[in-house]
């Protein structure tokens, strides 16, 4: 009989409700009270409208509309009568949320779109967030570890000889075995290259000088020996071709910044106090 009494449902909310009743009178009677008007502005009432058409590709009929404000008063409700009471001042997952819709009113306020000068000057003053990379163009004798297995290394350095005499280009490219992206790769990208041939590949190649063979060097297919034809200089590009990007990052640095900016004004409201605890007590939570 009291074990299945202590699973009745009706307990539970009375020993819930009597725990809120005994927090209440913990709390000072002025923190208590709580505002009895809750107003809900047209603009709220459009709003929980037109959340409810974005979900389900229709608007709300009047019966779904009085179900969403009733819920919309619940959380109302409960919002502020938990606050009143003090619930949400230990509550991590609150802080938390409204933390968040801080930074997001902050974001709100850098939301304004940047003008052409503004992006110049934001590219100008960060060059090296948009510099692009040198680009290679080049060709390779390519043999395949995979067809070649024990013989690649005696193979190699029969083309190294090869190519070592004034007619090598020719004769060396009869022993070249055939790559799946080519044997010519034009304007490549530092970036590009590591991502085709690996990181070790594009760090040898990055070293390599125009007009002369340079090899082997491995890949994940094998190994190469590469002719540079020509090395173009990376360099700041113009506006127009890298407006996207800069508009990108100037808007999430100017939101850092408002958050910053909002950050710094409130918190100059405050007085700050900080009661540490004894070394001892901080040694002991430690362990």
């Amino acid at each position: 009989m009291k074990l299945s009494l202590l699973r009745e449902p009706l307990l539970h909310f009375v020993v819930l409700g009597a725990a809120l009743f005994g927090l209440y009178g913990l709390v000072d009677k002025k923190d208590v009270e709580a505002p009895t008007e809750i107003v809900i502005s047209a603009s709220r009432v459009t709003a929980l409208a037109d959340q409810f058409a974005r979900t389900w590709s229709r608007p709300p009929t009047e019966q779904e509309l009085h179900g969403l404000l009733e819920d919309y008063i619940r959380d109302e409700v409960f919002y502020r009568e938990g606050r009143a009471a003090g619930l949400d001042r230990e509550d991590v997952v609150i802080r938390r949320r409204v933390r968040q819709k801080m930074e997001f009113l902050a974001e709100d306020m850098a939301a304004a779109e940047p003008s052409d000068e503004q992006l110049a000057a934001y590219l100008a003053s960060n060059p090296d967030l948009f510099w692009s990379d040198d680009r290679l163009t080049f060709h390779h004798v390519f043999l395949s570890a995979m067809r070649r297995g024990r013989a690649l290394e005696d193979d190699a350095k029969q083309v190294a000889e090869i190519l070592a005499r004034a007619n090598a280009p020719e004769d060396a490219a009869t022993m070249a075995d055939p790559f799946l992206l080519g044997e010519e790769f034009r304007a490549m990208s530092q970036s590009d290259v590591a991502g085709t041939f690996g990181e070790e590949f594009a760090k040898r190649l990055s070293a390599v000088e125009p007009g002369r063979w340079e090899g082997p060097i491995p890949s994940s297919f094998g190994v190469h020996f590469v002719f540079v034809d020509e090395r173009a200089k990376g360099n700041l590009p113009r506006l127009e071709t890298v407006r996207e990007a800069v508009q990108r990052e100037w808007l999430n640095a100017h939101r850092i910044e408002a958050e910053h900016r909002l950050y710094r004004t409130l918190r100059d409201r405050y007085q700050i106090v900080v009661e540490r605890p004894p070394k001892a007590e901080i040694s002991e939570t430690a362990r």
